[in-house]
């Protein structure tokens, strides 16, 4: 069970907050009433028409205030479909809006909500700076309630950060930190307990504590008794599947599944479906049936589908805008280098035009002056020409670096970038994700956490194969494993091997399986029903 969903909660959260706000006038009492009512219901049950109305609040909204928060609902609608370019689009929109107000409540939640969706996509760096702004702004919050449940969200945000690079005590201390924030507010404590005790059983779930865990999970679940049937049960219900699984209670485990699922099935989370479907494709394993399996199998490699091709677009854009940036800054420097060699060719004349004639009608100083610089000169011709060659320096400078930047240098890769890289591989294997059809490169590079230069250079140094024949021999070596150990899969068609094991068809399957095991398919299972006779 993975912890990239734990955000999920964080934008459930976002929007309670404003029942919070203490307001006088009726207009935006009933602005928080929509609001509230779009993001918990309508977005549960009916999507578009949620993004609708977050269109037509912010049609209506006529001050910047109102404008920010018409903005973030609609941001935090395109973040629950996945859609994370439109979803931080959206929230700089409102930055922007609300940086023309005094409004610090509303400002530390936006910079909240960007640091989340920064570290979704594990743009570290610019997740923790808005971390920090909000609990700078947060400082600021001058009501007692709206201050301690705003940083008991941020000390929740830093746990995820935590959980996303694996240091899952460290996360546990921010949720309890988060806890104690909590603790001193009245309104919606139950909802906030509620999600830092799930918090709480999925960080003991990781590290391997499932007692633990169990207790904080069914803590959640009495909390949660009385919530909306959404995304924060669901993943309760989810936790609790996994755990039941792992100590072989699959009664338990089915019971708490299906409740997830139910909740899933109706919910536009793609991460949340992502997480429900890992727990039902394990259960089902377990008991072995294998159409509820393929059935699984495919319906997440869409949604994986879709998650990680939003993350890519959203890195590939982001190291595009860096490029272009630093395109830009080359540009102004040539432009610079430019001037000043314009600025050479126009003074240099003058200069000499004054000087020389001084020289001319004072002896004494021409010869001083030859005197001296008698070694290094013997002519006035050879003076001339190293004027010219000294103005033309610039430009072999200019052309040594273009030379330089478009030559080939190798690229060294540290030694703990390297052990991540293999560990994360490592993962990668033991879950059997080189079976997914989309796999790819830039697919393989976003869950090592790396660039596709890095895990090429990995791959070819480390496997000492190219990425292509890495995955295909993986997905080969994976359905001789089946065919060895589960006599069932010898009686399945070739096609539908191929398909198991993620090849787009089964002429590229047979001929990826005689070069890994010099047999084709129906040769090495004909041999392995002859040895088993």
């Amino acid at each position: 069970m993975k912890n990239n969903t734990a955000e999920l909660i964080f934008l459930y959260i976002l929007c309670l907050l404003t029942s919070i706000d203490a307001v006088c006038a009726q207009n935006m009492e009933d602005f928080n009433k929509l609001y509230n009512h779009t993001y918990l219901k309508t977005a549960h049950e009916d999507f578009p028409r949620a993004l609708h109305f977050a269109d037509s609040l912010y049609s209506i909204s006529e001050t910047p205030q109102l404008q920010a928060k018409s903005l973030m609902l609609t941001a935090t609608l395109y973040q629950q479909k996945g859609e994370i370019i439109k979803s931080i689009e959206y929230a700089i929109k409102a930055e922007k809006m609300i940086d023309r107000t005094d409004d610090v409540n509303w400002k530390t939640r936006i910079y909240g909500f960007l640091a989340t969706q920064y570290r979704i996509a594990r743009l570290f760096t610019p997740s923790k700076e808005y971390v920090e702004k909000a609990k700078f702004m947060c400082q600021k919050i001058k009501e007692p309630q709206i201050a301690n449940t705003t940083m008991g969200l941020i000390m929740q945000e830093m746990a995820y950060h935590e959980m996303a690079l694996k240091h899952y005590k460290n996360a546990i201390i921010h949720i309890q930190q988060a806890q104690r924030h909590f603790n001193d507010i009245e309104q919606h404590r139950d909802i906030f307990s509620a999600e830092n005790e799930q918090l709480l059983g999925l960080n003991y779930y990781l590290l391997g504590q499932e007692d633990s865990a169990l207790e904080h999970y069914k803590i959640a679940l009495d909390l949660s008794a009385h919530l909306p049937q959404n995304h924060v049960p669901a993943l309760i219900y989810n936790g609790l599947a996994n755990i039941y699984l792992n100590k072989e209670n699959l009664s338990k485990a089915k019971e708490y599944l299906d409740n997830a699922q139910r909740i899933a099935d109706k919910s536009h989370y793609l991460q949340l479906k992502k997480e429900v479907n890992e727990t039902a494709y394990k259960y089902y394993v377990r008991i072995n049936d294998l159409g509820k399996i393929l059935t699984i199998k495919t319906a997440q490699d869409s949604i994986l589908s879709h998650i990680y091709r939003n993350s890519a677009d959203f890195l590939n854009n982001s190291y595009t805008m860096l490029g272009y940036e630093r395109e830009q800054m080359q540009r102004q420097s040539k432009n610079k280098l430019v001037f000043l060699i314009l600025g050479i060719l126009i003074v240099l004349p003058i200069i000499l035009y004054f000087v020389l004639p001084q020289f001319k009608l004072n002896p004494e100083i021409t010869n001083v002056t030859n005197e001296d610089e008698q070694p290094r000169h013997s002519s006035p011709i050879e003076t001339e020409g190293r004027n010219e060659e000294s103005i033309e320096v610039p430009f072999h400078v200019e052309n040594k670096e273009e030379n330089e930047t478009d030559s080939s240098i190798p690229v060294v890769i540290s030694e703990q970038v390297v052990d991540k890289i293999m560990m994360r591989l490592e993962e990668f294997e033991k879950k059997h994700l080189y079976i997914k059809r989309n796999v790819s490169l830039s697919y393989l590079a976003i869950y090592c956490d790396t660039n596709a230069k890095y895990l090429s250079m990995v791959i070819n140094s480390h496997k000492k194969k190219d990425f292509y024949n890495y995955i295909n021999e993986l997905r080969i070596k994976y359905v001789v494993e089946k065919l060895t150990n589960y006599p069932y899969y010898r009686r399945l068609k070739v096609a539908v091997l191929a398909d198991e094991a993620g090849f787009s068809s089964q002429s590229k399957f047979a001929v990826h399986f005689k070069k890994v095991t010099s047999l084709s398919p129906s040769e090495f299972i004909k041999s392995l029903t002859d040895t088993s006779r």
